[in-house]
């Protein structure tokens, strides 16, 4: 591999910074008992006090129990999980008629899919609370499953289009010609090809639906904690950035980082190539 230019090396840089930037203060303010203007790192740190204090600081709070930070993100996880599989079912077979057919009225279903990201959020979360109230869905897991959907399956959806419109037809028409059945098909050639596609949509799943705050307040009726709702009754007062709101906001983002870790090992191992060679 050819060594980079110095334009490259400098783009390199700047992204590095801009990604890695924000979390360099973050972890400071975690790990800081006083940390004040203009002091570029904290005066006393937080293992410093650990053992003079009455309370859990930082930390020490966040995983203990009275937090019940462990408990968020055990319904973050599942949340995402759910919302994201359930998102695949629906979106993949509508992304291929999207990418594959064209239909009266395409357009405008296209402009109806993208209603959840013009809307502002607190108005779909009003209505979405008024429908639950209806049905007596809200304050429990599902209710917030369901309100995850809506604005995952449009970004799902668009992923899935572009993958399905790049995707070689004549390897699935050539499979067909040699006997293969439709489940060969997608099992054997066509999800090998989509592989990269669906990880993609479902890395986009995972860091909205972690991040998702409003829908979750207003139809989970305050009764499912997660981080980013716990994350919101720590800063919602304003002021300064305590050690616990900043390692919250470390935790909030570990999701999103584990399944990024997930696709890049296994878009690596090209298990999507690998399942062509499959009989």
């Amino acid at each position: 591999m050819r060594s980079l230019s110095k334009l490259q090396r400098v783009a390199i840089f700047f992204l590095i910074t801009g990604i890695l930037g924000p979390l360099a203060p973050l972890t400071i303010a975690s790990l800081a008992f006083r940390w004040g203007w203009p002091d570029l790192l904290p005066s006393i740190w937080w293992w410093e006090k650990r053992d003079t204090l009455q309370v859990p600081l930082a930390w020490d709070y966040i995983f203990d129990p009275v937090s019940r930070v462990v408990p968020a993100m055990q319904n973050t996880i599942l949340i995402a999980l759910c919302v994201t599989l359930l998102a695949l079912i629906i979106s993949l077979p509508a992304a291929k008629v999207l990418a594959t057919q064209n239909f009266k009225g395409k357009s405008l279903f296209e402009l109806f899919l993208a209603a959840p990201l013009i809307v502002p959020e607190m108005a779909v979360s009003l209505g979405m609370l008024l429908v639950f109230l209806q049905f007596g869905l809200q304050g429990n897991l599902v209710a917030i499953i369901i309100a995850h959907l809506v604005p995952v399956i449009p970004y799902m959806v668009r992923v899935l289009t572009v993958i399905y419109g790049e995707l070689d037809k004549g390897m699935l028409d050539q499979a067909a010609l040699l006997g293969a059945s439709r489940y060969q098909i997608f099992r054997y050639v066509e999800f090998p090809l989509i592989l990269p596609g669906i990880l993609a949509a479902a890395l986009f799943s995972i860091l909205i639906s972690t991040n998702i705050f409003l829908l979750t307040f207003y139809v989970g009726q305050g009764q499912v904690d997660t981080l980013a709702t716990l994350l919101f009754s720590k800063i919602r007062g304003g002021g300064a950035l305590d050690p616990v709101s900043a390692g919250l906001t470390l935790v909030i983002i570990l999701p999103g980082l584990l399944f990024l870790a997930f696709t890049h090992r296994t878009l690596k191992e090209e298990v999507f190539s690998g399942g062509l060679n499959k009989s």
